[in-house]
């Protein structure tokens, strides 16, 4: 009897135990499913200034695409702008001009495919083939898959900038194959793959559930472009947008009187900037450019256009880095005698004249940055005070415009040292056979500075090179350098993780999160 009553016992407790299993189990799974659930509703709006014509990162859009984060380089910047491993997660120097990366393993493009040694190198010869910034940056001589995890690169001569150029947007490593594909979008290897593109109106894109790396914290993230500045805040306004970049100086006490957003300031390596187009009748005389660069009240410009947002520029590199500690000279003439020198003479308006012409230029600006266009007005203003007629014309499309019509001078913006090095911004905006010098700068000295520059491996060196250099470009006054901006951004406070950042092309990512 007890026997029996014993094994009755043990019976009906094992029969509570599984029940307690299953339920356990069952309100896991439940738990699981929920999380799941609710993993998968979050999701966050951008308000982006930039759109890519295309999705093609060895083209002009590459920042637009890494800003996205469905894309990554072998380098990727830290805050402090030094090299950091991200697809290649280590790199040794075998001699001058041969390097050898460890390609991280496990890394799958947004197709499913394995992304190894071979796939970047057809990655990399696509985008110097494809883009002769990009050629000029890496002076790419060869490279060979040694094994499925290790890629050989040889330069065509000693490139001291190579390893932080890697990490240049223009270098995204993508599945090349899926660039001819009608029916699906370009396959990258970011936290995020491309859902869905609206050329000129948004980008949508989904966590990568096969990612290498940390996984994004948002399922979907929907980038929309948004040109205009007072369009963005009206958005964010809206709650139509739970972020924005490049937020209007006029609109931060707005948003700063507003509990619901936070507004996110960083110094940038960003330089406002004048070109002047050294092929326009008017601009390439020497003294006149000089007359408009005496003339530009940057310090007024500070104070109330940019309302404190930034400092006086005094050449293309802010001074936080090492290689931006210049001193800009002062000119000796007055605005009188350099005019004169080029047989400009004041006419009864007090407007400068020659040949029965008054002196009346083309002024570009454009709207992604409207601080741009305020300076532009300052500046007309300050001219014609002095006799100058400027015409400000406001284009969409700033670069395209450069390139393919007429202009005498034009507001630039540029983040001059992207990479961490000088060599980047020196090579394309002055070498003399750059496809982005869009102002037509010529010298030969400059142009055998840079040659050596790119190859000076002391950073010590390097930087007095690269200040040298500098100082021979401010004698032909190219460019007249304004004010170094800060980054602004907005977000309601519900918005994680993005934030304004020196390096302007990690946006979004997989820390962006939203409550």
């Amino acid at each position: 009897m007890k026997t029996w009553y014993k094994s009755l016992t043990t019976w009906f407790s094992m029969v509570l135990c599984i029940l307690a299993l299953v339920g356990c189990s069952a309100e896991k799974e439940e738990k699981v499913v929920t999380n799941s659930e609710e993993k998968s509703e979050k999701s966050a709006t951008l308000a982006f200034s930039w759109s890519p014509s295309g999705l093609d990162p060895h083209s002009g859009d590459s920042w637009e695409i890494m800003r996205s984060g469905t894309a990554e380089t072998l380098i990727k910047l830290s805050e402090d702008l030094a090299p950091t491993p991200w697809l290649a997660k280590s790199w040794e120097q075998v001699d001058d001009t041969t390097w050898l990366f460890q390609i991280q393993e496990n890394v799958l493009f947004h197709n499913g495919k394995a992304m190894d040694a071979l796939a970047v190198m057809n990655s990399l010869q696509r985008a110097i083939d494809n883009n002769q910034g990009t050629k000029d940056l890496l002076k790419i001589k060869a490279m060979e898959m040694v094994s499925e995890t290790e890629l050989k690169i040889e330069t065509t001569e000693l490139n001291a900038a190579l390893i932080s150029n890697l990490a240049d947007p223009g270098t995204i490593v993508m599945d090349v194959d899926t660039l001819d594909s009608e029916d699906s979008y370009p396959a990258f290897t970011g936290a995020y793959f491309i859902k869905q593109f609206n050329q000129d109106e948004s980008l949508i894109v989904n966590r990568y559930e096969d990612y290498w790396g940390e996984q994004a914290k948002l399922n979907e993230v929907t980038i929309k472009f948004i040109s205009d500045s007072n369009t963005r805040l009206m958005a964010l306004q809206s709650g139509s947008v739970d972020g924005a970049t490049d937020i209007s100086i006029d609109n931060i006490e707005v948003l700063e009187k507003n509990d619901k957003f936070d507004v996110l300031t960083a110094k940038s390596l960003r330089t406002h900037l004048l070109m002047y187009n050294m092929e326009s009748p008017l601009f390439k005389q020497l003294a006149v450019r000089k007359v408009v660069d005496s003339l530009i009240p940057r310090q007024e410009i500070v104070d109330s256009v940019m309302k404190g947002q930034g400092t006086v520029a005094v050449g293309p590199f802010s001074p936080v880095l090492p290689f931006g500690q210049l001193n800009k000279t002062q000119e000796n003439l007055s605005v009188d005698q350099l005019m004169q020198q080029e047989d400009w003479t004041k006419n009864k308006d007090g407007m400068w004249e020659k040949d029965g012409e008054i002196f009346e230029a083309t002024f570009l600006t454009f709207p992604q940055r409207p601080e741009l266009t305020v300076m532009a007005e300052v500046i007309q203003s300050k001219l014609l005070e002095n006799g100058m007629k400027m015409n400000i014309r406001q284009v969409e499309n700033i670069d395209e415009t450069l390139v393919n019509e007429e202009w005498d001078l034009a507001m630039y913006s540029m983040l001059t040292a992207h990479t961490g090095s000088p060599y980047f911004f020196l090579e394309i905006f002055y070498k003399s056979d750059s496809s982005s010098n869009m102002n037509h700068f010529a010298s030969k000295k400059v142009d055998t500075m840079i040659n050596e520059l790119h190859q000076t491996t002391d950073k010590e060196k390097s930087t007095e090179l690269a200040i040298q250099i500098q100082q021979e470009i401010e004698k032909e006054v190219p460019h007249s350098y304004i004010v170094y901006p800060n980054t602004v951004f907005a977000i309601n406070k519900e918005l994680q993780g993005f934030k304004a950042q020196s390096i302007e092309y990690y946006y979004n990512n997989a820390n962006v999160d939203k409550e």
